[in-house]
């Protein structure tokens, strides 16, 4: 019985982790998050994806867009909320079959962190440039 629940326990403990702030590492908005890149094709259709804490993005793919538009994602799992004044809103970017409230406004993140000219390094992405913009922050981006 404990051969069968050792497994359980630590697949179980494993997905807790991106329920929770990570202790250490990168951090923006005050919110700690796991930075992940990976091989080019191992998320294939998608270029960046974030679940709970955890962002990964397809190494070809790392831009100041799809950095600030997955941590928006993060920002918007920290606050349990699905920001209101996004529903209905249109995506910039998200394809509209993939379109939601989360979507647009991740995108509309994405897009204030490009034009504040931000690199992907102002948000904590290991290994990234810094220009020492000052980044958007997620509630003061408006549809």
């Amino acid at each position: 019985m404990l051969r069968f629940l050792a497994p359980l326990g630590a697949v179980f403990l494993s997905a807790c982790g991106l329920t929770m702030p990570p202790l250490s590492g990168p951090a923006v908005w005050g919110i700690p998050y796991i930075a992940q890149t990976v091989p080019a094709g191992h998320l294939d259709p998608l270029d960046g994806l974030a679940v709970g804490y955890r962002v990964q993005i397809e190494e070809d793919r790392v831009s100041t867009f799809i950095v600030a538009h997955e941590l928006a994602h993060v920002f918007d799992w920290h606050q349990r909320s699905i920001p209101l004044a996004w529903l209905g809103a249109p995506c910039a970017v998200q394809a509209e079959h993939r379109c939601n409230a989360l979507e647009a406004h991740a995108d509309a993140v994405g897009l204030a962190a490009v034009e504040a000219g931000c690199l992907p390094g102002d948000f904590g992405w290991p290994d990234s440039p810094r220009s020492g913009c000052t980044v958007p922050h997620p509630w003061g981006v408006r549809p």
